[in-house]
């Protein structure tokens, strides 16, 4: 009844010679295993243990002494360990291969970022040249530089994604909870899609349904962050002449707590089921891995949308058909504002009495933070390293109304500064400056924070927070 598979095993304890011949060799201990079929019950393992002594015993036949090897064989049923060690070893070659399978989509994800990257920073130093050879032509010098800015959007889209995802998967993604205005804020939302879908010959529709409450307490920039990834895959997935249909619903309140659905709906190409229920949350993963041109991006964006949704404690419902089109509704809940702080206007703001310490150890950042603050009428005064600030401080203790401070600087850094300036002056706004994804604002030295590349709009209502 052994297996065909086994008899090599088997043969070595299948008779008594073959044993005698181990023991000759050396051998007083020999196991073996191998798999033996039982009828109506199946394939079980047999370990076979043999013990071999030799003794000198008198043969009563012969009349005289002789020696005889005598040997004790155990049987066990090993069966239960074998099934063990293979449930062991399926688990651990799934494991092998999830990680390989990993392993190969953040490849792909690379290659084709790389790819990503160097589209717009070839077109950047394309349109570079196109200005040198046209500096007297206006038109063609506007043309080029509206176009190095759409590159430089889409460049800086690119890494924020990657940044994005590193903070979800490591959990550094920070919530905050801040009063906001969802009015402004999806107008502010709709304003930039409007940019766009008029460039795609697209037709966006926006629907307000019930919105009773809009003075919330929440993380506006996160929601913003997943209704922009959905549209902007609105966008970049529809058809020539097609519409998106945005719906913000509220769907339920009480005295301090009000939920709202979020849907957008497209005419695009659509996903198959088999995409959606395996693929569409995953990261480095992209369901147009074959028409990279028309479909750019990093495949990170519904990644980062599942990733914020979960973090912001709501859920997500995917619904779509190939060439059809896609619907996605998000459903959020956020406390009430009772406060009712009304969004303040920046489109005037006007600092001219205000003087600002403007610290950044970069020649580049420096320029384009100080012409923002300039066009504010700020009066702006430089340092490039922390203890340059410091020192400033010390000199006149009153004298500034912000500090804009840069985190990673030589001789001291952003932080360490902060801490000696809370020392002369506790009261002054110190408000830090980031690139760095993990990032994470020490709230006893720092009032805010601002990540960089620095926006505009976003540098203004900083200061219309602090200095105003």
């Amino acid at each position: 009844n052994v297996l065909e598979d086994c008899l090599g095993s088997f043969s070595v304890v299948e008779s008594s010679q073959s044993l005698l011949n181990r023991y000759r060799a050396g051998d007083k201990h020999v196991t073996v295993e191998y798999q033996i079929q039982i009828p109506h019950q199946g394939v079980i393992w047999i370990q076979e243990m043999i013990l071999m002594s030799e003794d000198v015993i008198y043969d009563i036949d012969i009349q005289k002494e002789r020696n005889i090897v005598r040997a004790i064989i155990l049987f066990r049923n090993t069966s239960a360990f074998h099934e063990k060690e293979d449930k062991e070893k399926k688990k651990l070659q799934l494991a092998y291969q999830k990680v390989d399978l990993e392993s190969k989509a953040k490849t792909d994800f690379i290659n084709r970022m790389s790819h990503d990257i160097r589209t717009p920073i070839n077109g950047i130093l394309g349109m570079m040249q196109i200005i040198r050879k046209n500096w007297g032509d206006m038109d063609k010098l506007d043309d080029s530089l509206n176009k190095m800015e759409v590159l430089t959007k889409h460049l800086n889209e690119l890494v924020e994604d990657v940044l994005n995802v590193s903070k979800l998967e490591s959990d550094h993604m920070e919530i905050v909870n801040e009063p906001f205005d969802l009015n402004y804020m999806v107008e502010e939302l709709n304003s930039l899609i409007d940019a766009q879908v008029s460039l795609q010959n697209i037709t966006y529709h926006k629907h307000i349904e019930n919105v009773v409450h809009t003075h919330l307490i929440g993380d506006a920039l996160q929601l913003r962050r997943i209704l922009e990834n959905l549209l902007t895959n609105a966008i970049k997935y529809n058809k020539s002449n097609g519409t998106i249909d945005t719906y913000v619903r509220e769907i339920s309140s009480d005295d301090s707590k009000v939920t709202f659905e979020f849907e957008i709906k497209d005419t695009g190409i659509g996903m198959s089921e088999d995409y959606i229920g395996n693929h569409l949350f995953t990261p480095f993963s992209q369901a147009k891995q074959d028409a990279r041109t028309r479909y750019e991006g990093t495949g990170l964006g519904m990644s980062i949308v599942k990733g914020l949704v979960d973090k912001l404690g709501g859920s997500i419902e995917v619904k779509s058909e190939v060439g059809v089109g896609t619907q996605i509704k998000v459903i959020l809940s956020y406390q009430l504002d009772t406060s009712n702080t009304a969004k303040q206007d920046t489109s005037k703001l006007d600092l001219k009495d205000k003087r600002i310490l403007l610290v950044e150890d970069n020649e580049i950042n420096m320029e384009v933070a100080e012409f923002y603050l300039n066009a504010v009428h700020a009066n702006v005064d430089k340092a490039w390293n922390g203890l340059e600030a410091v020192e400033k401080v010390k000199e006149q203790p009153n004298k500034y109304s912000l500090i804009l401070m840069d985190i990673m600087m030589p001789k001291m850094n952003g932080d360490e500064a902060a801490k000696c300036i809370r020392k002369i002056n506790p009261s002054i706004p110190i408000v830090a400056m980031s690139a760095q994804s993990e990032y994470s604002m020490n709230q006893a030295i720092m009032n805010d924070s601002i990540s960089k590349p620095i926006d505009e709009q976003k540098l203004n209502h900083i200061l219309s927070k602090y200095v105003a």
